[in-house]
């Protein structure tokens, strides 16, 4: 059974960026008074962008190629900040965004207009509810904290020019001074009783000293040697000069940043007031609500998604009773089951044919599929995208996991929901249907992370099995992925300790020892498995209710062209366009047949 959280995890760790108007509190703060009611609405949102996209240099550099283009030059190079004073500050002018939003005219707006509006609405509204919670809130985590994905995010660090490694070097520099803030981040939180219990610490530790275990052989270093030596248009001076310069970099600046976060939290280990999960907290239980609908894009109630959750559960079991019923060697199908072979490039080629009959077309893009360092697989997910700058969506990579521990982790699968037509062909197809560049960032994970999960579990349609073999492994991965989601709440809104999730994950069959890990990574990183599930369950409801009402009118491309032509958004905006589009379906299907 260690199966179960080895494909469950081929999931995690897609980057995507998110906004976080509070993050560039006092950095904006001249432009934002410089700011009226009197702004056009495209200005307005123009304005969002420029602010949030040069909140720091490795968010910029992540979000566009060229922000000259874009009227946007940073004065300095920085990793950014983070206090809860600068979060508290901020509030004020977090409400004059939302007062300002609501000042404009909806009616007057185009669609896409519009669309912004609703998708900035929901994502302003829940950030400042949010932030109310103050030291809620928990940077570091054993899989998606800013000290797992730093590593990989300042490795992949492109190079357009001379100018970009000297930037480079610059933010490897500001490493100490961000952590630095970290640190006292945790401090406060330990002070208001809101730090994180010891066996998340002992986690975090661990990861932080394999990362800087061989300091001369950091990736860090390792890495950026080979980039600059196959680097175009460099003399070997300034070759061996930048070797130079970013050695001392990590081992000044990056490895103390690290040794400082093993001090902090070691010093902390021990001072946490609550075991449980958020709900052990005053107020957790509504905190942790409002985190979940954030990070999903779900307007739902915790009560609602258990229920919806619950409803995939059952379902998704009864099927696969009867599955067995019909054919009793299906489960030893299913544990035999094979995949199209090859390289991951070659899985992604196949892929790509694969999907030309359900998916929308899209034009030949660039990638490069690469491994993850050894410092690094430990920890890491068995395989990661990173979205693409949004004037660039040729610069797409994947990177995959060799650690032998996902070695019977399905690869096709996993590329299937990292590249096609997972979150490759989503960010890039979005990205060709020239949407403002707002969009870029006002992302829910709800939407990319359910679209990646239903893209995989698609892929078992795409792998060349037999019907009834692909809809066993959907309806199984559907439900272990429910199973997760129920666990979450169960943990953070209800109460639930390690004995209560063991026995429940006991009902399923599933051991103790592997549902005690299960708890700590639940208990470690709130509402971080929820997109997934409940993304998925979002996305499968719109597509029953599009059956439903199209009944032989319904195309499968069609509905996917509608998805991907909204691109990431919370599900009530996505819902209140399907009307319309369902409509549009009738009357266009009611022409062709009186044609």
């Amino acid at each position: 059974m260690k199966r179960l959280k080895k494909q469950l995890l081929s999931c995690l760790l897609v980057f995507g960026l998110t906004i976080s108007l509070p993050g560039c509190a006092g950095k904006n703060e001249e432009k934002q008074q410089e700011s009226t009611t009197a702004e056009t609405f495209e200005q307005f949102i123009d304005r969002i962008y420029r602010e949030e996209v040069s909140c720091d240099t490795l968010t910029l550099h992540y979000c566009l190629t060229n922000p000259e283009a874009y009227d946007i030059v940073m004065d300095e190079i920085t990793m950014g900040s983070l206090s809860q004073q600068e979060i508290t500050e901020a509030a004020p002018e977090l409400e004059a965004l939302i007062t300002q939003l609501n000042s404009y005219d909806y009616e007057t707006l185009s669609e896409e207009e519009q669309l912004i509006y609703d998708c900035l609405q929901f994502i302003l509204e829940k950030t400042a509810a949010l932030n109310a919670y103050e030291y809620y809130s928990e940077p570091l985590g054993p899989t998606t904290g800013l000290q797992a994905q730093l590593p990989i995010l300042l490795a992949e660090y492109a190079f357009y020019n001379k100018e970009d490694i000297a930037t480079y070097l610059e933010l490897l520099n500001c490493t100490l001074d961000y952590f630095e803030d970290v640190a006292q981040y945790e401090r406060e939180k330990s002070a208001a009783g809101l730090f994180m219990n010891d066996d998340v610490v002992d986690e975090i530790i661990s990861q932080c000293e394999n990362f800087i275990a061989n300091p001369e052989e950091n990736l860090l270093i390792e890495h950026f040697n080979n980039v600059v030596e196959n680097f175009d248009g460099l003399s070997t001076d300034e070759i061996i000069l930048y070797k130079e310069q970013n050695r001392e970099a990590v081992m000044n600046s990056v490895i103390p940043a690290y040794e400082l976060l093993i001090e902090t939290l070691t010093e902390l280990k021990g001072t946490a007031k609550n075991e449980l999960g958020i709900c052990g907290f005053e107020d957790g239980k509504t905190y942790f609500e409002l985190l979940v609908q954030s990070s999903t894009g779900s307007s739902m109630s915790i009560k609602q998604i258990k229920k919806a959750l619950e409803r995939t559960v059952n379902a998704a079991m009864l099927r696969l009773s009867a599955a067995q019923l019909t054919d009793p060697t299906i489960y030893d199908r299913y544990l035999a089951v094979t995949y199209p072979e090859g390289e991951p490039a070659d899985n992604l080629e196949y892929l790509k044919l694969a999907i030309a009959e359900d998916f929308p077309a899209l034009e030949s893009v660039d990638y490069t599929v690469q491994y993850l360092h050894e410092s690094l697989q430990e920890y890491l997910s068995p395989a990661m995208y990173l979205v693409p700058p949004f004037d660039d969506c040729n610069n797409n990579r994947i990177f995959i996991n060799p650690n032998p521990e996902y070695a019977d982790s399905s690869l096709f699968t996993t590329l299937a929901h990292e590249g096609y037509p997972g979150h490759l062909y989503q960010n890039v197809y979005f990205l060709s249907t020239d949407p403002h560049p707002l969009r870029h960032i006002l992302r829910t994970s709800g939407y990319t992370e359910g679209w990646g999960t239903y893209a995989e579990l698609y892929g078992y349609e795409l792998a060349g099995l037999d019907d009834a073999l692909a809809s066993f492994l959907q309806d199984n991965q559907a439900a272990i992925l429910c199973l997760y989601g129920l666990s979450e709440i169960g943990i953070h809104a209800e109460g639930w300790d390690e004995a209560d999730t063991i026995e429940f994950w006991a009902g399923y069959g599933i051991p103790s020892d592997i549902a005690a890990e299960i708890y700590l990574s639940l208990v470690a990183e709130p509402a971080s498995y929820l997109p997934y599930c409940l993304g998925y369950v979002e996305f499968m409801n719109l597509r029953d209710e599009a059956e439903d009402t199209l009944d032989e009118e319904f195309s499968i491309l069609e509905f996917h062209t509608f998805l991907l032509d909204i691109g990431p958004a919370p599900f009530e905006v996505i819902e209140d366009r399907m009307e319309d589009w369902m409509e549009g379906q009738h009357t266009t299907k009611s022409n062709l047949s009186q044609k």
